[in-house]
């Protein structure tokens, strides 16, 4: 890693999208036109089996919107994450900071949702929840917060679907329980019909 800067990442990100981990790009300090792709694994301090591509390749696909590359190319370092922030801002910090970081986000995403289903605003609520999972998608909450607003706007395909996601962690039955007392938490104004 020692011997690597990172150029880019290997993702385009819309709004919708973030914050959001990604990827890098990497290329060799010594010999900036070998670039390193995904899919590769981190052992040890190495980047192991990446795909290498020329520097002509990296701006092709830059040309294209599939990778997005930074204006200056900085330093890697073992046990870093690279994540891009709600204003399109990359961070490369200790992988336990960006993940606090990161949770943090989608705390405050989860309580500023909450507030707008009880407020009604149901199109806000959707897209903070979206944010949430953006940032921490271990969170059963916004999947929660997202199944409400598709039940009060009568989208049962949006309920099953984030109760699908949440299977991981809870039986639907259990999920659907959430959704209720997400519902009775935030009021009336919540409740369909």
């Amino acid at each position: 890693m020692e011997e690597l800067n990172i150029v880019g990442y290997a993702n385009v990100l819309d709004e919708t999208m973030l914050p959001s981990i990604v990827p890098p790009i990497f290329c060799l300090r010594s010999d900036s036109s070998r670039n390193f792709l995904p899919p590769y694994l981190f052992n040890a301090g190495y980047l192991c089996n990446p795909t290498e591509v020329p520097e002509s390749e990296i701006h092709a696909l830059r040309d294209s919107g599939e990778i997005t590359i930074f204006s200056e190319p900085f330093r890697a370092q073992v046990g870093f994450e690279l994540f891009i922030d709600r204003q399109f801002q990359h961070h490369y910090e200790l992988r336990e900071t960006a993940r606090d970081h990161l949770t943090a986000i989608a705390r405050g995403s989860i309580l500023e949702a909450e507030d707008a289903l009880s407020r009604g605003d149901y199109d806000e609520a959707d897209r903070l929840a979206g944010i949430a999972i953006s940032a921490d998608d271990r969170k059963l909450e916004p999947l929660v917060i997202k199944a409400a607003v598709s039940r009060v706007q009568r989208e049962p395909g949006g309920e099953r679907l984030m109760a699908t996601l949440a299977e991981y962690a809870v039986s639907e039955e259990l999920f659907s329980q959430m959704v209720d007392k997400m519902m009775e938490r935030c009021g009336s104004v919540a409740t369909p019909g």
